[in-house]
Parts: structure tokens; C-alpha cells; sequence
């Protein structure tokens, strides 16, 4: 009895290892057709025979072939062939992921990015794949930590992601990584570094890296100052619709850098540009529009792209709206708008701006009269080095108008002003300080004079 047990044993053995020989076998014969026929799917892929293609996709996807799930995956998804679904598309991404396929592992975590899910879930596909050395994930890897969305902020982390995936000629990591050298941002500012790393990306055709190797050359940024390499690659990003390059690409027709002058090229460029929506392109053709330049003076569509600018939040073109209704060019005068539109781009730091501001509450112009903020506006414009706040904050000091009188700030700010290139403003400047002076000691004279010394080195005109 033990012997006939032994033998069926030994028989059951034989059984399953026979099962297991027939299903490597045919495991062995499915791979061998899926070499021979999947390259030929893909063929009819590129070639847009999707159906053909469908059918070769399907029929070894159901026999568990990572690849044709993943490409099967990618038709659902971009609708080749067939209607878009990205429920089936998330299915065969997902069957081939767990296969370990790195290609799907970085689509399906895209997927996920693209509906704003980006969960630990998603981060663990992209470290799957960038485990497996997949470019694409590890250039979303750098992004992720870059920004600190879905993980915590690591630029450290960011730099060797970027590292990895623009080492294997991803031409967007190449980029970023450019940036970070350029900037100085995780790693030592390299200019040499940035632009080796933007050339690379540029030989990609990609049109950030070239407006950027454009901007170095201009500026003489690891490289000599090379105007006529400037416009090259101005030119080469600008062709691809990138509304920055458009923008410099104008300028320096404008102003014959790199290239003849030629006004007419300057304009269709400049124009491209604010036809993307460029705030900075937009208030320049409102300029030249306004003023006549290269195009029939038009004060309307001149007050038109300044709006779309201003509305952008453009200082400079907020500037000029205020200006239009102070004055009552092209619009009827309202000075509460030209406030309103003065006020915005002085709460930016326009200089311009914070002085008009100060004059409206000093002259109580479209609102009521207020020399304690009058004094808080002249006293930013001053600080940034304008010279008729400088003279006006002296005044007020002086008046205690607005702020507490004190002669040793008045003289400092006064004698600072007599500094000005502008012979009216340095005259009143001289004078205005001199008689403030009969009324000081020397001593107090002395103070005010290190005083405007010290002024002078942080807030003379940059």
C-alpha cells in the first residue's frame, strides 16, 4: 500500500511538472509571435492603419503582453482608431504597470497628474518607472520635488532628477536644469553650465532654450556679447510662436541690434506677441500706436492695448491709462479713474506711479486731500531715487505737513534732490535747503548732511 501511494505520488509529480513544461512553452511561443508581430502593430500605428494595428494590440494584450496592453492603453487614450476612453485606457495602462512595464507606469501616472490626483499612489508609479531609469518619469520626479506639489519641496532632490532624465536627452529637463545653474537655484549660479545645458535642449528644437541662449548672448552671459547670435536664436524661438522671443525679436529690429533696423519687422513681431496675449508687447503697441510710430496714430487703439495690458496687471500700462483720464486725452477727464488706474501701479513699485499717488492725496485731485498719505507716497517714489518726491518730502518736512516738521530730514532729502539732473528741480532744491540752513545750528547742519550722505548711497536715481 505505502509502495502504490509512492507511485501515484511520483505520477502526480510527473503530472504537474508536465503542466508547467506546456506552460512555459506556450508562454515561450506567445512571446516569440508578439517579437515578430508587435513591431508591425507599431508600423501600422505610425502609419495610422489603426485597425490593423487595433488588431494586433487586442490579441496579444489578452494574452498578457505588457506592451500591446501599454500601446493599446495609449489608442484608448488619444482615441486612434476608436472612440477615446480613458476608463479602458486607465485599465490597460494599469494591467501593463503591474507588469512593470516603465512606460506605463510613467502614462498611468501622468493620467492621474492630468486629473489633478497626484497622490502617493501617483509619485510610487513615477519612482517605479525612474527606478527602471525611465527619462519622462524622472523629469516629472524633478518637477514634483522643483515645486513641492505631492511631496515635499526638495530641490536637491529636483536637481539630480533633472540630472538623470537631461542626461538621457529629455529636452525639457535639459531646460529646467539649465534654469537652476542660470538662477542659482539648489546649486551654485553656473552661466557656463546654464547655457551648455540650454544648447543641448536647444538641438531638440526646443524654443525656451533657444530664447534663452538668445538672452545669454545678448546679455554676454557665459559667452561674449554677441548681438548677431542673439538674433539668431530670437529668431529660430520667435518662428516657433514663443510670444518672449516674438517680443525681443521686435525690439532689436527696433533698434538695429544684431540686424539692420527695420521698424516694419519690429512691428509685425512686436504685434505677434501681443496677439499671445504678451502684457509687455501689449503696452508697446499702445506706445507706438498712441505716438505714431511705424503705424497711423490711433489714441483709441492705443487706449485699447493699454487696457489689455492694464487688465493683465501691467504697471507701466496702468500708468498710462491714468495719465489718458488725468489729462483727458482719448477719454474724457475723471480723475477718480486716473487714481484708481495711478493707484494700482504705484501698489507695484512704479515709481512714476507712487509720485502721482502722492500728488493726488497732497492735491486732493479725484478724492480727498491727505498729506499724511501724500507723504507715505512721496516718501516710496523718493526711495527709489526720484528726484521731485525727493524735493517734496523735503517741503513737507520741513512744513510738517503730513509728518512731524524736522529740519535735519528736510535738508537730507532737499540737499539729495539738489543732485538732480533736472535744472529746475536742483535749483528749487538749493534754494529751499539753503533757507531751511539759516534756521539750523552747525552741528545740526552736519548731522543733516551725513544724513543725506547716507540717503544719497541707497537712494540716488538707479
Amino acid at each position: 500500500m505505502k509502495k502504490r501511494i509512492l507511485l501515484c505520488s511520483i505520477f502526480l509529480s510527473a503530472c504537474l511538472n508536465t503542466f508547467t513544461y506546456a506552460e512555459e512553452s506556450a508562454q515561450y511561443f506567445q512571446n516569440k509571435a508578439a517579437q515578430q508581430q508587435l513591431p508591425t502593430a507599431d508600423i501600422y500605428l505610425k502609419t495610422k492603419q489603426y485597425d490593423k494595428a487595433l488588431s494586433i494590440y487586442k490579441h496579444f494584450a489578452e494574452e498578457g503582453q505588457p506592451i500591446a496592453q501599454y500601446q493599446l492603453g495609449y489608442m484608448y487614450q488619444n482615441g486612434l482608431g476608436l472612440d477615446k476612453d480613458e476608463t479602458l485606457s486607465v485599465a490597460y495602462y494599469m494591467k501593463a504597470s503591474e507588469q512593470g512595464l516603465p512606460e506605463a507606469q510613467f502614462a498611468l501616472g501622468m493620467l492621474y497628474f492630468a486629473g489633478k490626483n497626484v497622490s502617493a499612489g501617483v509619485v510610487d508609479l513615477f519612482n517605479q518607472a525612474a527606478a527602471k531609469n525611465n527619462p519622462l518619469a524622472e523629469y516629472m520626479l524633478g518637477y514634483l520635488y522643483s515645486v513641492g506639489y505631492g511631496v515635499s519641496q526638495n530641490i536637491s532632490m529636483a536637481l539630480n532628477y533633472y540630472t538623470k532624465s537631461a542626461t538621457q536627452g529629455i529636452p525639457e529637463a535639459q531646460y529646467n536644469l539649465g534654469l537652476m545653474y542660470y538662477s542659482g537655484q539648489g546649486v551654485t549660479q553656473d552661466y557656463k553650465k546654464a547655457y551648455d545645458w540650454f544648447s543641448l535642449a536647444a538641438q531638440q528644437n526646443l524654443a525656451k532654450a533657444r530664447f534663452m541662449l538668445g538672452l545669454m548672448n545678448n546679455l554676454g552671459q557665459a559667452v561674449q556679447i554677441n548681438k548677431t547670435q542673439a538674433f539668431y536664436w530670437y529668431t529660430q524661438a520667435a518662428q516657433q510662436g514663443l510670444a518672449e522671443a516674438q517680443y525681443n525679436l521686435g525690439i532689436m529690429y527696433y533698434n538695429g541690434q544684431g540686424t539692420p533696423p527695420n521698424l516694419n519687422m519690429a512691428l509685425s513681431w512686436i504685434n505677434k506677441a501681443a496677439a499671445q496675449e504678451m502684457p509687455r508687447a501689449q503696452y508697446l503697441m499702445g506706445y507706438l500706436t498712441y505716438n505714431g510710430i511705424g503705424v497711423p496714430k490711433n489714441g483709441q487703439q492705443a487706449f485699447d492695448w493699454y487696457m489689455q495690458a492694464a487688465k493683465q496687471n501691467f504697471s507701466e500700462a496702468q500708468f498710462a491709462i491714468g495719465y489718458l483720464y488725468h489729462n483727458g486725452l482719448v477719454v474724457s477727464k475723471d480723475d477718480k479713474q486716473a487714481f484708481a488706474w495711478y493707484m494700482l501701479a504705484a501698489k507695484q513699485n512704479l515709481l512714476n506711479a507712487e509720485y502721482m499717488v502722492g500728488l493726488f492725496y497732497q492735491k486732493g485731485m479725484g478724492i480727498p486731500s491727505d498729506a499724511k498719505m501724500a507723504a507715505y507716497w512721496y516718501s516710496k517714489a523718493a526711495e527709489q531715487g526720484m528726484d521731485n518726491s525727493q524735493l517734496l518730502l523735503g517741503l513737507m518736512y520741513a512744513q510738517g505737513e503730513g509728518i512731524p516738521k524736522d529740519y535735519k530730514q528736510a535738508y537730507a532729502w532737499l540737499n539729495l534732490a539738489s543732485t538732480s539732473s533736472n535744472e529746475q528741480i536742483r535749483n528749487a532744491a538749493i534754494s529751499l535747503r539753503d533757507n531751511l540752513a539759516k534756521a539750523m545750528s552747525p552741528a545740526d547742519i552736519e548731522a543733516a548732511k551725513q544724513l543725506s550722505q547716507s540717503y544719497f548711497n541707497k537712494y540716488t536715481s538707479r
